[in-house]
């Protein structure tokens, strides 16, 4: 089974490409020669229907329209039904004209020019067809490039290389001293901790026992494991269409994989060994040793990736997703049971209610439409146990370079060696860390591994369930999105909040082999699969570029991300850690995506008790925070004011991606500084992949329309339009400084090429230059680098496009929302006060106790009518619910263009038309999103006169497997 290189099927689609391409390039110039030749005949004749007659005739030669000796056409499927009907038609007139003189030497001039329009545009599509052949001949010959740098590219590379070299070894340095080392747990601590936590030994909350005792019965998934015919060709489709979907495979191994949903036979095969094998599970073994290899992400983190065989990735794949769907079910149901885990839902005494249904109306008791029902509605959904799945064929669906940008005040070993010689829990040691000067982050080593339609706030549906599949930066945005809402509705009706963010260091590389043992024997696992487990994590380990002579060593700390397993002993952990802070704080929640975790509250001590819970957390189970990455705010409803504080809770920054939260507006703005940064490698990446179009477009479209555009955060109403043009005028910084270039000054990524003759301040600016000093094709149209591949474009991303439809459509200020909803609040209260004391209204014949013999009770206070604000339902427009939903939305792009030109209109139902699977701009103008409308309009009128339509190049020319393949490639980035 191949395990390096290619597959069979893609060696042979190269083969075919390069046949697709010599085919191309013949056809292009049977077609130049015989258009020249009817040209040059057209010059030395001067009656027009002549000439016309020698140019509709030269245009079946040039387009291979066959017709008879006579020059009638012939009738059959035809490739050009327009141009066809347009010659049939021709030969009448011309016939007419030969009798009739009303047929005048205008109106033929008018038919030679469109006849000669036509074999322009097929000259513009053979033209562009034939550059891309000679890209996708760049990319395959840059694939199958040797490593030997030309002087140029040493050159590029001095500034960088020392730097990234020695990131990337003290990397591997500092991984390797942790995980081949044990972690020293006391267990008889870490068992006492969890027994407290889950009231095993706390005879006074049995609520808590019981779920437990739930919890721990495995014995009959644990049976339906060892069943047998587990593997079948329908279960082995959903495990690798996981495994693709996850980051886990190298891009020759997926290829692999590719190659197996194809073949059934292949499939029978690997189910008869898989289910073998998980019947012997005892005596699984990673074999000898299992390969290494360290890789650089999009935001400087190393990953350490194991390259294990096909075989074992899909039989561990399996297991690990069985048991993840089976615990976030059993932890489900944990949550729900009564008494065990605790609601921050206010209690509302009866007498409150009977006020509030005399005074107000039933409505008024409601809590379903509430702020607090929302609440835990996205917190059901999105944040309790997010990275374990829902069902089996649940895939993690993301773009490459959706990824978080990385930031640490400080260098990761120096908090751990920190926490490693004192408890966590010592006054001040957060402080002492925090004090250290601010620095950019190192590459570190770690194991690889709300919309209005987003159905966050129907609080009917009490299932977790989510029918759509994971999207780990969707969750993230959403969580910040959370916190600003947060911040806005807090500060103003509570005058203050707190809130602190913080990440669990190296948590795959750190996290201690008998913290995961001792927790998952805890949920009831057997013996059987613990030992299973053990051998699973203590995998033996050699390094790719290790010398033949040296021996793997056993992994003795740490689980490889990215592995389905790996997920369930880091969320069954962490379970703990979000029943820890929701127990102690009486029922708030611990916002949580994997080890990175948020915690907020308009009560400081209820965040500093928080804390605390993550404190002894940490201490049990011998894991440690990041306070590089750790950081609280305390921000009050005035703005001068600076609140205290307490020295327990993590000093520093709250931060995300790109985003840092500022104590005096609570809005999230830029990092420019962190921006900066990430230019320069932005520029050092590119530099890498000039020597290919194709991959220089596909690493731009990575790493800045989609990795700092995710990092910006998306629009939303929460942020204001002050975001949005912070993000506008952040990509136009971008492109100015990547590709700044003049005549006197060129930049670095210009070095081997022509020097520009004008200015360069964009990426469209430079891929023309490129293209016409490497190709000396000119001329070239827009919509040749942005339109989508499937329609003959390089499919180039614009970042300003993804944003800009949604502008006008986000809040301007979201105070005003606020300031909305406190204003209909008054009103609501007059209202009701008015038609209490006029009589009007009286919705409960049960009169409170304390009212019973009062001829006219007063009205409730305006106190007692807001007491209930976030816990119940109020019946007024701009009431805070809705204020809540609001301020979460990412909304529509009500901006983005709606209506097609009737020409583009026309265009888009030409391609309804077409056999071949498009992407992006297709035939169905509505079904198309906002991005690709705006492409549509935008460089679709260019593209129907140069082309004829909207197709670059006729279908059928370009060797689009090859592109699938290539489009399916992931950027290798150097450092």
């Amino acid at each position: 089974m191949p395990t390096n290189g290619g597959s069979v099927f893609s060696e042979t689609l190269r083969d075919v490409t390069n046949i697709k391409l010599e085919e191309l390039s013949k056809k292009r110039s049977e077609f130049e020669a015989t258009k020249n030749n009817v040209l040059s005949r057209l010059e030395e004749e001067t009656d027009p229907l002549t000439r016309l007659g020698l140019l509709s005739q030269g245009v079946k030669d040039c387009f291979g329209i066959k017709t008879t000796k006579t020059g009638e056409m012939l009738s059959g499927p035809s490739k050009n039904p327009d141009l066809e009907l347009e010659l049939k038609n021709l030969d009448s007139f011309m016939a007419q004209s030969k009798y009739d003189p009303c047929i005048t030497p205008q109106l033929m001039r008018s038919w030679e020019e469109s006849l000669l329009r036509r074999l322009g545009e097929q000259s513009s599509k053979l033209e562009f067809a034939s550059l891309y052949a000679q890209l996708v001949t760049e990319w395959l010959s840059t694939e199958k490039a040797t490593p030997d740098a030309s002087q140029d590219d040493v050159d590029m590379a001095e500034a960088y290389e020392d730097v990234g070299d020695s990131m990337k070894k003290e990397a591997r340095h500092g991984w390797e001293k942790v995980v081949f080392e044990s972690a020293g747990v006391d267990e008889k601590v870490l068992k006492s901790y969890l027994l407290e936590l889950f009231g095993l030994q706390d005879p006074s909350n049995p609520a808590k026992a019981k779920a437990m005792k739930q919890l721990r019965e495995l014995s009959k998934f644990e049976n339906s494991l060892a069943a047998p015919k587990q593997f079948n060709p329908a279960t082995l489709t959903w495990v690798i269409n996981g495994l693709l979907a996850s980051d886990l495979l190298t891009d020759e191994r997926r290829e692999v994989l590719r190659d197996f949903l194809g073949n059934p036979t292949i499939l029978a095969e690997v189910a008869d060994v898989l289910d073998m094998r998980l019947a012997a599970l005892s005596t699984w073994s990673w074999g000898e040793s299992v390969a290494l290899e360290q890789q650089r992400r999009i935001n400087g983190v190393f990953n350490i990736l194991m390259h294990e065989d096909v075989l074992q990735a899909i039989f561990l794949h399996y297991i690990g997703t069985k048991w993840s769907v089976f615990l976030k079910r059993a932890l489900g149901r944990f949550r729900k049971f009564d008494g065990a885990w605790k609601s921050s839902a206010r209690f509302i005494s009866s007498r409150d209610q009977e006020r509030r249904s005399y005074y107000l109306s039933p409505n008024y008791i409601r809590r379903r439409d509430s702020v607090h029902a929302a609440r835990d509605n996205i917190y059901r959904k999105h944040y309790f146990m997010a990275n374990l799945m829902n069902r089996e064929n649940q895939k993690q669906s993301s773009l490459e370079g959706e990824v978080e940008a990385n930031y640490s005040r400080q260098a990761a070993s120096v908090t751990y060696q920190q926490q490693m010689q004192a408890p966590m829990q010592a006054p001040g040691l957060k402080r002492l860390m925090a004090r250290q000067a601010p620095m950019p982050a190192a590459p570190v080593t770690r194991m690889m591994g709300y919309n209005s339609q987003d159905g966050d706030f129907d609080e009917a549906d009490d299932t977790d369930d989510d029918k759509q599949d994971r999207n780990p930066m969707e969750d993230k945005q959403r969580l910040i999105r959370l916190l600003s809402t947060e911040i806005a509705i807090n500060r103003e009706l509570h005058g203050e909040f707190t809130a602190f963010h913080s990440v669990l260091e190296g948590w795959y590389s750190l996290l201690p082999h008998e913290t995961i043992l001792t927790v998952m024997a805890l949920l009831g696992t057997s013996e059987t699969w613990i030992a299973f487990f053990a051998k699973f994590l203590r995998a033996p380990l050699k390094f790719l570029d290790d010398s033949p002579a040296t021996q793997p060593r056993t992994r003795l700390r740490g689980t490889p991300s990215s592995h389905a397993l790996s997920e369930i002993f880091s969320e069954s952990i962490l379970f703990c850690l979000d029943f820890a802070v929701n127990q102690a704080t009486e029922g708030h929640n611990l916002h949580r995506m994997h080890d990175d975790f948020w915690f907020w509250s308009s009560n400081h001590g209820v965040a500093k008790t928080a804390w605390g819970a993550v404190s002894k957390f940490v201490t049990a189970t011998r894991t440690y925070v990041d306070f590089g990455k750790s950081g609280t705010v305390r921000i009050s409803r005035n703005p001068s004011a600076k609140l205290a504080i307490d020295e327990d809770l993590p000093a520093g920054d709250i931060r995300w991606g790109f985003l840092k939260l500022s104590t005096q507006t609570g809005q999230f703005e830029i990092d420019q500084g962190m921006v900066d940064k990430h230019i320069v490698d932005l520029r050092r990446q590119l530099a890498d992949k000039r020597k290919s179009v194709i991959s220089f477009i596909q690493t731009w479209n990575t790493f800045a329309a989609t990795f700092f555009t995710s990092n910006f955060g998306k629009p939303a109403n929460c942020f204001g339009r002050t975001h949005v043009d912070q993000i506008l005028a952040t990509h136009q910084r971008i492109q100015r400084e990547v590709f700044a270039s003049s005549p006197t000054s060129p930049s670095p990524l210009l070095a081997g090429e022509a020097a520009p003759q004008e200015p360069i301040t964009g990426v469209v600016e430079y891929l023309k230059h490129v293209l016409r000093t490497r190709f000396s094709v000119s001329d070239i149209p827009d919509a040749y680098l942005f339109f989508p591949m499937e329609l003959g474009g390089l499919d180039l991303r614009s970042p300003f496009v993804s944003i800009l439809p949604v502008r006008e459509a986000v809040v301007e200020d979201p105070t005003t929302l606020i300031a909305a909803f406190l204003e209909a609040e008054r009103d609501d209260y007059a209202r009701n006060k008015l038609a209490f004391e006029r009589g009007d209204r009286r919705y409960s014949s049960q009169v409170p106790q304390e009212l019973k013999g009062v001829e006219e009770p007063p009205f409730m206070a305006f106190d007692e009518y807001t007491r209930y604000r976030e816990d119940l339902a109020y019946d007024f427009q701009d009431n805070l619910a809705g204020v809540f939903r609001r301020l979460l939305e990412v909304p529509a792009a009500e901006g983005g263009i709606r209506t097609a030109s009737a020409a583009v209109r026309a265009g888009i139902e030409d391609l309804a038309a077409s056999s071949h699977g498009l992407k992006g701009i297709t035939g169905h103008w509505r079904s198309m999103d906002a991005y690709w409308r705006w492409i549509a309009q935008l460089y679709g009128p260019e593209a129907i006169t140069r082309f004829g339509g909207l197709n670059i190049v006729e279908p059928g020319l370009l060797p689009m497997g090859m592109v699938s393949i290539f489009r399916d490639k992931r950027v290798k980035w150097q450092g």
